[in-house]
């Protein structure tokens, strides 16, 4: 499929001129950082001389990392051992030609490095620094180990995700990690402008368990209101019906959300007078009794096929979208239309790149692909004022690594 582009003419970069370390792994972090990116910001990826654990991470045929290509691309390399005194001195050096650092370590062990904010902050006035982790920098649970998995649950998250027999899930992307990594970028942005406009650097402080449990704003209404310990309810809303998914004659599954402005239109379109019916009188009536109502929709829409009923719902102006796959957003008119999917061998190879979801003429995207552990070693080691022997001698001693050879690195 042709994607066409958006149709703004290309202006200057939001975030051009931001150079931003990447001191990442997993997927929060790595996944803020990208936001940075695709925002214009120049982002040096600083891993281990062994390279990121995520590129051991090998998927289809040709055995390519294909999850650190999605969240690393655009990024320089710099391959480093952080914890002997040379590698922790050379971040130092960058540190103090950055404007943002973000890493997303456990807590405290930036600092244990000797690369923790504190530590940086007297060299580095101005600068963002920003840490991801499960539980945050302070608190009980600081030194508790927290994953998407952990966080979802935690937060509150998979006590109301399921089905409503009690069967908990969750939700299927790891939308701790990528949630987190939006708060994180929230926070630098933020930040950032504080910094230009004089105010100085900040310590941003971001957690995994904390951003899940920050939107559970329609449950904890719920909660305070009853005092009722709010459950799944499988595709259903919690203060407003119907709301939720309904199977067609074909198999294909249909989401609609007929709050108490489109409810006439619904009755219009599925031919159905519940008008003397006084359970679904109002719209809160019609949340009270959602589950025998669902039961009369259902067996509507189970007489005619998907794209019937979504024909028929748009053209009545009732909210209402198909419950799509993976492969059916990958070839979706829609997306590919605003440049969400990118398939482009030139720049990303087979690699298809998830773009971040921001359209604007001072937001360039995905650029580029992902870089070879240590491609940019050489490179920036030179931009400090390291010589080739310099290079070779810390390539040797295992305190970088380069994509580069010995030699090559002293041209």
């Amino acid at each position: 499929m042709t994607m066409t582009t958006h149709p703004a003419e290309p202006g200057t970069a939001f975030l051009q001129g931001v150079r931003v370390l990447d001191v990442t792994g997993a997927l929060a972090g790595p996944y803020c950082t990208t936001i940075l990116s695709d925002l214009g910001a120049d982002v040096l990826k600083i891993e281990p001389t062994t390279g990121d654990t995520l590129r051991a991470r090998r998927m289809g045929p040709d055995r390519r990392p294909i999850p650190f290509d999605l969240v690393h691309r655009d990024k320089r390399s710099l391959a480093v051992d952080l914890k002997s005194p040379e590698g922790a001195g050379i971040l130092r050096s960058l540190a103090r030609r950055s404007d943002v650092l973000v890493e997303n370590f456990r807590a405290g062990a930036m600092r244990r490095l000797g690369l923790g904010y504190e530590d940086l902050r007297t060299d580095c006035p101005d600068l963002v620094y920003c840490s991801i982790s499960g539980f945050g920098q302070f608190g009980p649970l600081r030194d508790a180990k927290g994953i998407d998995l952990i966080a979802q649950a935690y937060g509150g998250l998979m006590s109301v995700t399921g089905s409503t027999d009690g069967q908990l899930a969750k939700a299927g992307f790891p939308i701790s990690d990528v949630g987190t990594g939006m708060w994180g970028a929230i926070g630098v942005l933020a930040a950032l402008l504080r910094a230009r406009a004089g105010g100085g650097g900040a310590h941003v402080d971001v957690a995994l368990a904390d951003a899940v449990a920050s939107w559970s704003l329609w449950e904890v209404a719920d909660y305070v209101a009853t005092g009722i310990e709010p459950a799944p309810l499988g595709t259903a809303h919690r203060l407003a019906a119907p709301y939720e998914a309904f199977a067609c004659s074909d198999g294909a599954t249909l989401v609609l959300g007929a709050v108490d402005r489109a409810w006439q239109a619904l009755c219009g379109v599925l031919d159905i007078d519940l008008s003397e019916d006084a359970r679904f009188a109002t719209e809160y009536e019609r949340f009270l009794h959602r589950v025998p109502l669902a039961e009369i929709l259902q067996a509507r829409f189970a007489t005619a096929p998907r794209n019937h009923w979504m024909e028929a719902l748009r053209t009545a102006g009732v909210p209402c979208g198909p419950v799509n796959g993976i492969g059916d957003i990958l070839t979706d008119e829609q997306f590919a239309t605003r440049g969400l999917f990118v398939h482009d061998e030139p720049r990303f190879g087979e690699r298809t790149i998830v773009n971040t979801p921001i359209v604007s003429d001072g937001a360039p995207r995905a650029r580029g692909p992902a870089p070879a552990l240590g491609e940019n070693t050489v490179a920036v080691l030179s931009e400090l004022g390291y010589d080739g022997e310099r290079i070779t001698a810390l390539v040797e001693a295992g305190v970088v690594g380069a994509a580069l050879d010995s030699a090559e690195a002293q041209t």
